[in-house]
This record gives C-alpha cells, structure tokens and sequence, in this order.
C-alpha cells in the first residue's frame, strides 16, 4: 500500500489538513468510520468504493468516488481489493466552501462526485488524475481543481482554533 500525503498551499490549507494518494492492497478490507465533525473527499480512480451509512442501510457503490459531510453516526467504508484513490480530509466545516449544496442537507448522507460536482467535472478531473504522472502530480492537479472551487463562505470564521 502506498500513502501519500500533504498539506495544502495557503488559503487552501485553512480548509483542509491535507491531501492524500492512496495506491495498493487496503490492510483492511472494510473501515468502521465513527462520527467526525470533519467531512472528507475521495476521487476513486479503480473499482467502486463500498459505503454503508447508517446501522440497517445496504452499502451502495461509489464509482467515481465520494463526498461525506460531518457524519453523525459510525459509517463502513469499503475499499476494492486493489485501490487507487486520491482525496481531501477537510477540517471541520472546510467542505462548505467546495459544495454548491449547504454541506448540512449532506450530513450521514454520502453522494458521488458526480451529485457534487456535475458528470463532466467529475469524468474530466477523474481522466486528468488518471493519466498524471505520479502521486505529486495528482496531489497537484486535486489542488488545482479545490483552488478553482473554492468559494467564500460566510460564517466559518467564527469558529478557529486557539494559536500555538
């Protein structure tokens, strides 16, 4: 398995804790995620990701990968047997500034990049990691593409954490 990560460029990085490839076997084949007031984004680029959200609720199929806002109860996250994925672990709330949907309407609810995004951006960023050269490059593209994204958000600046 290889994994690898970094921080975001400035303003990104007030957002985001960092930016992650993620290429191999999974050590595990599924992943108990207990609730978070962090969301997360996966860009799958191999066989569909599992997800089952809620105790009762099938796993569904993600494709193309993945956007979980602030999850309220323990999801099962399914990797393929081989993975190859790059994403984004979002500090609390930093997900709202990416999404043209209030990231709460998203809570316990996991949607596809497609439902985010679109199906052309999605299809269009998931072809231009695809062919890139090498994670660094991946991790570059992914922040372009947040770069583009991003959108001021009212109200995030009431919450920050202490300096030091």
């Amino acid at each position: 398995m290889e994994y690898v990560s970094r921080v975001p460029r400035p303003p990104l990085d007030e957002l985001i804790d960092d930016l992650y490839y993620l290429e191999g076997a999974p050590p595990y084949a599924r992943l108990r995620l207990p609730p978070s007031p962090a969301a997360f984004l996966v860009v799958n680029l191999g066989d569909p990701l599992r997800i089952r959200a809620g105790s009762g609720a099938e796993a569904e199929e993600y494709s193309d990968g993945c956007v979980v806002t602030t999850p309220t109860r323990a999801i099962e996250f399914g990797y393929p047997v081989s993975t190859r994925s790059v994403g984004v672990h979002f500090k609390p709330w930093g997900a709202t500034s990416f999404l043209p949907m209030p990231a709460g309407e998203l809570c316990d609810r996991p949607v596809t990049i497609e439902q985010a995004w679109g199906r052309s951006a999605s299809d269009e960023l998931r072809d231009r990691l695809a062919t890139a050269a090498g994670p660094a490059e991946m991790l570059a593209l992914l922040e372009d593409e947040l770069m583009g994204r991003m959108r001021a958000t009212t109200g995030l600046g009431l919450v920050a954490t202490p300096a030091g």
